[in-house]
């Protein structure tokens, strides 16, 4: 059975495909459909990097400056086994970064066949 994520990049995937046959159709040669395909398909893609990078606590653990007779900010102290633990969990990938690496992925390939006819 097909989870969420995967029926949602199946479906964009597919009506990717249904927008070409159209454009098609309408007089747009099948290298600008493929094309248009192919952008929608590296911006997916992109979105989806984005979206892993965002679990990925890259910014744990920095700390921000106060100056010259601040009182110390909340966050200031932090630990050292701390931060190593939690930069050294595993990656998580939402199912929203899923949908978007695999639809994107599928646009691209889509896109790609469509050019080379």
């Amino acid at each position: 059975m097909q989870k969420n994520w995967q029926r949602w990049g199946t479906g964009v995937i597919a009506a990717g495909v249904l927008v070409a046959l159209v454009l098609h159709v309408l007089g747009q040669p099948l290298m600008v459909s493929g094309n248009l395909l192919f952008m929608i398909g590296l911006a997916l893609l992109v979105v989806g990097a984005i979206l892993v990078l965002a679990r990925g606590h890259l910014f744990t653990g920095w700390r921000h400056r106060r100056r010259k007779g601040m009182d110390p900010l909340p966050g200031e102290k932090v630990g050292v086994r701390h931060v190593a633990s939690v930069k050294n969990s595993p990656i998580r990938v939402t199912p929203g970064a899923r949908f978007s690496l695999l639809a994107g992925g599928g646009l691209i390939v889509v896109g790609i066949i469509l050019t080379l006819f």
